[in-house]
């Protein structure tokens, strides 16, 4: 049994459930203790939220019958969108339906055959060597993506939409304390490609695996160096030999990247993560090179291509000109996080 994150108290030991809009206000437990099973009272509607000793816990005994009518049958939502206002799985959500014999409503994820296009193949490589996990469920493959940034989720859609459905549900991370979503498509064995470890990188498509792997991986600062305008970008991954031979196809196309190592093995890291192995980046620093790597590489992310624009369409190198132009994206970007994982 785990406490809910939200929640407030209120006077005579009770409690305001601010999980779903019922906003029950839930009396305690009268004889329910920690790790003890005598329940009486004390539960809002749906069952699951319960007051004992003045917190509010998850209990995951029943998801009453009226809640799971209202929400999944009257109202139509998803099983998956009524899971994430209860708190609970899509698995708990459909054995509760059908224990109160409630109509299940039958789908079927339609999917399609890879394109079979060698460069959007490269792209998806890219992709999956980065943030977006690929892996195979039963006779099917599934590619999932955590995020908190609206634009890596309207990418991941663009990638897979015309494949599968994606979908998308929030989640609450106890090691970062901050909510992220969850995007997730059910694709066929046409995709077992994204599978594969081993793949060849250093070909004519390389820059289409590249824009795939920025876009997952990358990053780009704008900023104000000593009254001049700064351009970096930079690409992390903890898969060394990976980084080396991008570096050396970088090397011998004519750019100047940098290579070092970010963060150690056991180094905690800004999102409260312990790295459980190094971290190394390339880094560009060149605007001029830069710009030119930017036109080989088709990204998609939308937030890198926006700073880029606005680099790219500076005709001085000093910082007060885009300087407001600089501050009102990064102030739009902020605002666009914050309400893409506020529950």
């Amino acid at each position: 049994m785990k406490e809910t994150l939200l929640y407030k108290k209120l006077k005579n030991k009770k409690t305001q459930c601010q999980n779903c809009p019922h906003l029950c206000v839930i009396p305690p437990s009268k004889h329910r203790k920690i790790n003890t099973y005598s329940i009486e009272g004390g539960r809002g509607i749906c069952g699951v939220r319960e007051n004992i000793d003045e917190k509010l816990y998850n209990s995951s005994s029943k998801l009453s019958r009226e809640i799971l009518k209202e929400l999944y049958v009257d109202k139509k939502l998803t099983m998956e969108k009524t899971a994430t206002m209860l708190g609970v799985g899509a698995s708990t959500v459909f054995k509760w339906l059908h224990k109160h014999d409630l109509p299940i409503r039958k789908f079927k994820y339609k999917k399609y055959n890879f394109s079979g296009d060698q460069k959007e193949k490269a792209y998806i490589l890219g992709l999956v060597t980065g943030d977006i996990c690929a892996y195979r469920h039963s006779r099917q493959i599934v590619a999932e993506l955590t995020t908190t940034h609206p634009a890596m989720m309207d990418l991941f859609h663009s990638v897979f939409h015309k494949y599968g459905t994606p979908t998308k549900r929030l989640k609450y991370n106890k090691i970062t304390e901050r909510y992220e979503r969850v995007g997730y498509v059910i694709l066929n064995n046409s995709f077992d490609f994204m599978l594969s470890k081993n793949f060849e990188i250093n070909n004519e498509y390389f820059y289409h695996f590249l824009a795939g792997f920025f876009d997952s991986e990358g990053c780009v600062h704008v900023y104000n160096n000593h009254d001049y305008l700064g351009l970096t970008i930079l690409i992390y991954n903890s898969n060394r030999k990976l980084l080396e031979i991008i570096k050396e196809r970088l090397e011998r196309d004519g750019f100047h990247p940098k290579f070092y190592k970010f963060f150690e093995k056991g180094e905690k890291t800004t999102n409260n993560y312990i790295r459980g192995s190094d971290l190394w980046a390339i880094a560009m620093h060149t605007i001029e090179e830069i710009l030119v790597l930017m036109e080989k590489m088709p990204i998609k992310h939308q937030e890198k291509i926006d700073k880029i624009k606005i680099v790219s369409a500076s005709n001085t190198n000093k910082w007060s000109p885009i300087a407001d132009r600089i501050y009102d994206l990064k102030a739009k970007i902020k605002n666009e996080v914050k309400e893409f994982i506020t529950p």
